[in-house]
């Protein structure tokens, strides 16, 4: 399963929105802590530019970084998407994943259209703050993936992190000075 994270996320390096434009799709994330460890994302799926909706997705939970993956999603979302985790596999040291497919009888998320509202608590075991995953948008009749990525801090976290940077720089700047 990590070769295959990790081929995902060399494939979007090298093939991703750098190298053909846009990206076919994006998920971002909102990451909230809720105290002794247990943290939660809330993500925003859009669908870009894929000409099918948008009917499932999976978001990848690194094996060693989490546990116990809860469904948080509010409703009415909840009630419009079939949602399922699995946890990371200790034994097999496997990835654990959340899985979200609407019914056949949902249209999806078409081109241009984006929902938010998905929602998984967990247990943080990594140091700092939880990051990035890798997720995929699946084909639920053949299964294969369709498209993959990173999902993105939404804006707000993006801007503090990045300001959170420059301030640490500053900081060593004035020391040196």
């Amino acid at each position: 399963m990590r070769r295959k994270i990790l081929l995902g996320v060399v494939w979007t390096f090298l093939f991703g929105a750098s190298a053909f434009g846009v990206p076919k799709t994006e998920i971002w994330y909102e990451t909230t802590e809720l105290g002794l460890g247990k943290w939660q994302y809330t993500y925003e799926v859009t669908n870009i530019s894929l000409t099918k909706p948008i009917v499932e997705f999976t978001i990848w939970f690194d094996f060693g970084s989490y546990e116990n993956l809860a469904i948080e999603t509010p409703e009415p979302l909840a009630s419009d998407w079939d949602e399922i985790v699995v946890q990371p596999e200790p034994v097999l040291k496997d990835d654990g994943y959340y899985d979200a497919k609407t019914g056949v009888w949902k249209r999806g998320i078409g081109v241009g259209q984006t929902v938010s509202g998905f929602a998984v608590s967990f247990d943080w075991l990594g140091v700092g703050q939880p990051g990035s995953q890798f997720y995929e948008i699946i084909d639920p009749g053949t299964f294969e993936t369709i498209d993959s990525g990173m999902t993105i801090p939404e804006p707000t976290s993006a801007v503090m992190l990045g300001l959170g940077g420059v301030l640490l720089v500053l900081r060593r700047v004035r020391r040196q000075a």
